[in-house]
């Protein structure tokens, strides 16, 4: 924690970043999350500011919601208000928010190419693994952290594995070889 009003968030990137404690759908001073040391966040940059002097800020807000103070910093990042592709607003104690702390799930790191190309809407790994029916839950951040969440530890190292292949296979490849890592997958926990 940085002080009483903001967390200090490392977004693997050359400085960390700022977190208002009140940058979360329906958090207010009495109700709000009490972050741990070391849990994972996910969050969008509404903030940054050219030149290194400061550092940038977070929210867990959908569309647009920083704390609201004007630090004179430029603002480069999510600068329209419908820039979360029509997310939902919903309130941090439901755990349906789009954005705020991860529970559960598995955490690691991807190449910064494979996170972009995993946030195109017609992502082939994404959409095979979709089709599969398999039950997970996913977020994938542009500084290249994943997290996975599903009721077996089997399908968790199934879809990282089938993440990290896809960046060196071309569609049809991903295709046949999800198909084959679902089939086993199933088995396997079948026995």
């Amino acid at each position: 924690k940085a002080s009483a009003d903001y967390y200090r968030v490392n977004i693997f990137g050359s400085h960390s970043a700022l977190l208002h404690v009140l940058s979360f759908e329906g958090a207010t001073k009495r109700n709000r999350p009490q972050l741990d040391p070391g849990c994972l966040i996910y969050c969008r940059i509404v903030k940054g500011f050219s030149g290194g002097r400061m550092d940038p800020e977070v929210s867990c807000k959908v569309g647009g919601g920083g704390s609201g103070n004007n630090g004179g910093g430029k603002s480069s990042y999510n600068e329209a208000d419908e820039d979360d592709g029509g997310a939902a607003r919903k309130d941090w104690m439901t755990n349906e928010g789009t954005y705020g702390p991860l529970a559960g799930g598995t955490s690691f790191r991807i190449s910064l190419g494979l996170a972009r190309e995993l946030l195109l809407p017609n992502n082939a790994v994404l959409a095979a693994l979709d089709k599969s029916g398999i039950p997970f839950e996913i977020a994938i951040g542009v500084n290249g952290m994943v997290w996975v969440n599903s009721p077996e530890a089997e399908i968790t190292i199934m879809i990282l594995n089938a993440l990290k292949n896809s960046e060196v296979m071309t569609e049809e490849q991903v295709r046949g070889m999800v198909k084959v890592m679902v089939k086993n997958v199933k088995k396997e926990l079948e026995d």
